[in-house]
C-alpha cells in the first residue's frame, strides 16, 4: 500500500484512473485430522492505475490467506510493476514484479525488467531479465531455490498482415548453474482469403548448451464447412531434459522439477477440439487429447482425456446457461468415467442462481474403486453496481469423505474511476459464470 501512496500522492486526481477487482472467498470444510474443520479465507486484489505522469500506470496483483481455524495464514504478492509506455520515443518499459511470458517455458513471475522497442520500422525488439518467484507451499518454506535468473529477448514482425514471427533467446540460471540456452522461434499466420479462414501457429525452442530439442508446438484453427463448425488441432513435444536414465537428487538442477518427477525424457501431446453451433442457443462440442511420455527410456505411459458436451442457452440472452458433458480419462494409473451438468441463471433481478452435480466412477490399477459425487448450489445479490456477494453450499461423496458437508462465501468488486459504474458483464459460460444483470424484461 505504501507504494500506491508513494506514487499517487501529489498528483491532480482528475488525471488518474484508479481501477480494480477485489475478491473475498471462504469455506468452513471438513480438515484431513479427524474431529477438526478448517476456515480458510482468501482474499485476492488487482488494483491499476493509469494517467501517471507520462502516460505510465501501475499495476498489483496479491493475495492475502488465514485460516481461522487454526490460525495460519500467508501472503502473496504476484504482481506490481509500472510500466512507462513512452519514457524515450518508440521506447516502452515495465519494471517490478511482473508476468513474464516471453520465453517458451510458460509464464514466470518474476522480479523483472522488461523493455519494447519500436522504431517504427517492420520488426520491434524485446528484452527482458529477472529473478523468478515461486509460491510453493503455503504454510511452510519454498523447497526450491529462490536463487534463479532469466533473460532474453527476441526480434520480431510488427507490420505484418495477418500474422506475427520472432526469433529469440532465453536463458535460465539456478544457483549459479546454467539449465537452458534456448534458441527460439515462434509464428503465427492467419489465411483470411482461403476457405475456413485458417489460422496456424506454432513454435519451436532448441537447447544449445545440451544441444537437444526442447520444445516444439504445432496447431491450426478452422471452420469447416460452414462457419457454425469450428476445428481446432494442436500438437506439442516437450524434453525438458538429457539426463534419460537417472533422476538428479539436487531439486535445484532440474529444469523442470515437476515434471521429472514423472518422466525422465520426453512427452509428446495431440489435442482436438470440435465446437457446433447447431442454432443459435444450442451448441454441442467434442474435445480429445492423446499424451505420451517415458518414465524412463523405452518406458512409455500413454494417456487419454476426452469430453463431449452440449450447451444451451434457452432464452437465447445469455442470462440463463445449461451445460451437459460426459468425459472419460484413462491412464496407467487407472481410469474415469464420469458426466457433469451445470445451470445458472441470472433472469431476475439482482439475482444470481447457480448449482452443478458432477459423478464419477473411477477404477485405479490397484484395482481400486469407487462412484464419487460432488454437488454445489449458489445464491448471490447484486448490493450494488460492481459489488456481488454469494452463498454457496457443496456436499461431497467419496471413498474418502462418506459424508463432507462445506459451506463458501464470496464477495467480488469490481471498480472504475473514469466510469463509476461497472464493466458490462462478460458473456456467460460454464465454468466461468457472468454476474447478474437487471434480469430478463417482463412481456
Amino acid at each position: 500500500m505504501g507504494l500506491w501512496v508513494g506514487c499517487l500522492s501529489g498528483l491532480p486526481a482528475h488525471a488518474i484512473d484508479l481501477r480494480g477487482d477485489l475478491s473475498v472467498l471462504g469455506q468452513v470444510r471438513q480438515s484431513d485430522q479427524p474431529d477438526q474443520s478448517e476456515a480458510p479465507v482468501d482474499f485476492y486484489g488487482n488494483l491499476g492505475a493509469s494517467g501517471l505522469y507520462g502516460g505510465s500506470s501501475l499495476d498489483t496483483y496479491f493475495r492475502l490467506e488465514q485460516d481461522l481455524a487454526h490460525s495460519q495464514g500467508a501472503t502473496d504478492f504476484y504482481a506490481g510493476s509500472l510500466r512507462v509506455p513512452s519514457a524515450i520515443p518508440g521506447v516502452d518499459f515495465t519494471l517490478g514484479r511482473q508476468f513474464l511470458a516471453e520465453g517458451p517455458g510458460g509464464v514466470f513471475v518474476a522480479d523483472a525488467g522488461k523493455v519494447n522497442i519500436n522504431p517504427g520500422g517492420p520488426v520491434g525488439l524485446t528484452v527482458f531479465g529477472g529473478a523468478p518467484r515461486y509460491f510453493e507451499p503455503t504454510y511452510s518454506s519454498n523447497s526450491l531455490s529462490q536463487d534463479e535468473q532469466i533473460f532474453g529477448g527476441n526480434v520480431h514482425t510488427t507490420r505484418m498482415k495477418n500474422g506475427r514471427f520472432s526469433l529469440g533467446f532465453f536463458e535460465q540460471r539456478r544457483d549459479s548453474r546454467t539449465l537452458r540456452e534456448l534458441l527460439t522461434a515462434a509464428g503465427s499466420r492467419a489465411f483470411t482469403r482461403l476457405p475456413g479462414m485458417p489460422n496456424v501457429y506454432g513454435s519451436f525452442a532448441m537447447d544449445t548448451r545440451h544441444q537437444n530439442i526442447d520444445s516444439g508446438t504445432l496447431g491450426f484453427d478452422t471452420f469447416v464447412w460452414q462457419p457454425r463448425v469450428q476445428l481446432n488441432f494442436e500438437s506439442s513435444y516437450y524434453k525438458p531434459q538429457n539426463q534419460g536414465e537417472y533422476l538428479i537428487d539436487n531439486m535445484n538442477r532440474r529444469e523442470d522439477p515437476i515434471f521429472e518427477l514423472f518422466s525422465l525424457s520426453e512427452m509428446r501431446q495431440f489435442r482436438g477440439g470440435l465446437r457446433y453451433a447447431v442454432t443459435r442457443t444450442f451448441s454441442a462440442y467434442g474435445d480429445y487429447s492423446y499424451q505420451r511420455y517415458e518414465r524412463q527410456n523405452h518406458n512409455v505411459v500413454e494417456g487419454h482425456v476426452g469430453s463431449a458436451g452440449v450447451l444451451w442457452l434457452p432464452g437465447g440472452d445469455g442470462l440463463e446457461v445449461v451445460r451437459l458433458e460426459y468425459y472419460v480419462l484413462d491412464s496407467a494409473g487407472g481410469n474415469v468415467n464420469g458426466g457433469k451438468i451445470y445451470y445458472e441463471s441470472r433472469v431476475y433481478h439482482r439475482l444470481l442462481f447457480r448449482t452443478k452435480f458432477n459423478v464419477a466412477y473411477y477404477k485405479k490399477e490397484t484395482n481400486e474403486n469407487d462412484t464419487a459425487l460432488t454437488g454445489m448450489l449458489g445464491v448471490g445479490y447484486v448490493i450494488c453496481p460492481g459489488l456481488v456477494g454469494e452463498l454457496d453450499f457443496e456436499a461431497n461423496h467419496n471413498k474418502r469423505f462418506s459424508e463432507d458437508y462445506r459451506f463458501g462465501f464470496s464477495i467480488r468488486y469490481n471498480f472504475d474511476s473514469r466510469t463509476m459504474r461497472r464493466a458490462q458483464p462478460q458473456a456467460a459460460t460454464a465454468t466461468e459464470p457472468s454476474e447478474p444483470t437487471a434480469g430478463r424484461p417482463v412481456s
